[in-house]
């Protein structure tokens, strides 16, 4: 039994890599074109942005691999099919559903694989990402070393920073004001900052100084509201993009804004949008079986193929909308979110059972 759990496993993850590496080649192009569209700008060059789309992809693989897992279960699987070996296990003794247990076994396998990338691999690589392109296109400068630290100026503001953290936080700011005579009149000192969008930004653990008539004058503040911190082009290469968070990230910055009484809506949205992968995955591995459990005389494997992927791209596509229309009508992130992978995993159970889809 477990010799043939093996087998089935092994055929599946066979199917899946060449989805995968077919996909991941596509969306990487699509990925490159549009670095391209900013090579010249500052100092980004061709190659800076090669390095982007190398260090995006593990982001990418995260997106892609719920959809690959139903076309490599229609890949693989589709080949023992299609040399009877199904058959050959289902007249063994081994009924359907054992054969989906193993199944739903290597999508579990699959999500803890998915989860290991969001909560690690992913923010890493989507902030180097960030800060080279950074680096490139705006003009800051950049400190050396393991802080990074940067200048850069907003009007008549002078803005340090020690630090881009990978949860979207700044830490170790400094603003220096000045009049219109370039002399100092207020300096703002604050250990962290996050971005809360529209440019907007909130600051913790403040210490404001005042510079008036020779006197100074300091005002401590747990918190502060400050416009435009960085611009948002800044903010746009600088700070991560929320689906880059790690869960752990994104629950802690979701905390942080309602200590400050600020809206969590979006964050919430990504939250549950990551999360969603693990049931979409189950799902998608499940419903491969149901077009190779029945006859497979009927429908070739190219029909399975396309069918296949019709279905994932679809559920991929209904995935964002659920999203963009939880963020942007404010319903229920968990409710909407959740319901579309649910949904196909009972639709994928029913069909087992029903031996058709």
């Amino acid at each position: 039994m477990l010799k043939i759990d093996r087998y089935i496993m092994q055929r599946f993850l066979a199917g899946i890599f060449p989805a995968l590496l077919l996909l991941l080649a596509l969306f990487s192009f699509m990925a490159l074109a549009e670095e391209l569209e900013d090579v010249g700008k500052g100092s980004f060059t061709l190659p800076d942005a090669m390095l982007v789309v190398i260090l995006t992809t593990p982001k990418r693989i995260v997106e892609l691999l719920p959809v690959t897992t139903l076309l490599g279960g229609l890949f693989g699987l589709g080949a023992m099919a299609n040399h009877r070996e199904l058959i050959a296990i289902r007249t063994s003794g081994i009924s359907k559903q054992r054969i989906a247990q193993t199944v739903a076994g290597l999508a579990v396998f699959l999500g803890i694989f998915i989860t290991i990338l969001q909560f690690t691999v992913v923010p890493g690589f989507e902030r180097e990402a960030a800060w080279l392109r950074g680096q490139a296109l705006q003009n800051t400068e950049t400190g050396t070393g393991e802080s990074r630290a940067f200048w850069t100026r907003n009007d008549k503001h002078f803005i340090r920073v020690d630090n881009v953290q990978s949860d979207r936080t700044l830490a170790g700011i400094e603003i220096y004001s000045t009049d219109e005579q370039g002399r100092l009149t207020q300096l703002i000192q604050a250990s962290s900052a996050f971005y809360t969008g529209r440019e907007n930004w909130v600051l913790i653990n403040v210490l404001e100084s005042r510079f008036q008539d020779a006197q100074v004058t300091e005002t401590k503040r747990d918190n502060m509201q400050w416009n435009a911190l960085l611009s948002a082009e800044q903010a746009a290469v600088l700070i991560l993009p929320l689906e880059a968070l790690a869960p752990n990230d994104l629950i802690e910055t979701i905390s942080n804004l309602n200590k400050n009484e600020l809206d969590t809506h979006q964050y919430e949205v990504v939250l549950w949008q990551q999360i969603s992968l693990l049931p979409g995955l189950l799902a998608m591995a499940l419903l491969s079986l149901p077009f190779l459990l029945g006859s497979v005389r009927s429908v070739s494997a190219s029909q399975r193929a396309m069918t296949g992927g019709l279905v994932g791209i679809g559920f991929y596509l209904l995935q964002q909308l659920s999203g963009h229309l939880a963020g942007i009508l404010g319903l229920n992130p968990s409710l909407v979110i959740l319901t579309p992978p649910f949904i196909l995993l009972a639709i994928a159970i029913f069909a087992i059972r029903r031996r058709t889809l």
